[in-house]
């Protein structure tokens, strides 16, 4: 597995990415309709060559991305099959070489990720409601 920065993805690494995207979230969030994901993809898919996006990769195919707008994580999907296997590790790490500070929003009822941002050295900068979901939700921040 490798990481790299995503340039310009074409419109079939946009379908991998979006592939990705949408099977973590409805597996990471089952207490959230599976409609309001659905429901984000167009907006989601639009938004993503805006972002910074790094990918890991095997054999050209990607596993897994996070992306960045500027110090705030978006997001960190991985494959469903290659979980558990250091890629969120992995992409977290290359995040963290291209800045001294990151923050990001997770939702309180996805312990795993709570657990797994704990660990990155993240830590609870504060807790709010997420408006679009109605479910509470933690901002986390980690720094050099």
């Amino acid at each position: 597995m490798q990481t790299q920065l995503l340039h310009h993805p074409t419109d079939e690494q946009l379908d991998q990415l979006m592939a990705i995207w949408l099977d973590g979230n409805l597996n990471a969030h089952p207490f959230i309709k599976a409609d309001y994901w659905r429901k984000q993809a167009p907006a989601v898919r639009q938004a993503l060559p805006q972002a910074q996006l790094i990918i890991a990769t095997t054999a050209e195919k990607i596993i897994g991305f996070i992306g960045l707008q500027g110090h705030y994580v978006a997001g960190i999907f991985v494959q469903t099959d290659a979980q558990q296997r250091g890629v969120g590790t992995a992409l977290l790490s290359a995040a963290k070489e291209l800045t001294h500070k990151l923050q990001l929003s997770v939702y309180v009822a996805n312990r795993p990720a709570v657990a797994f941002y704990h660990h990155s050295g993240f830590h609870v900068h504060e807790q709010s409601v997420d408006k679009a979901t109605h479910q509470p939700e933690y901002t986390m921040r980690w720094h050099r």
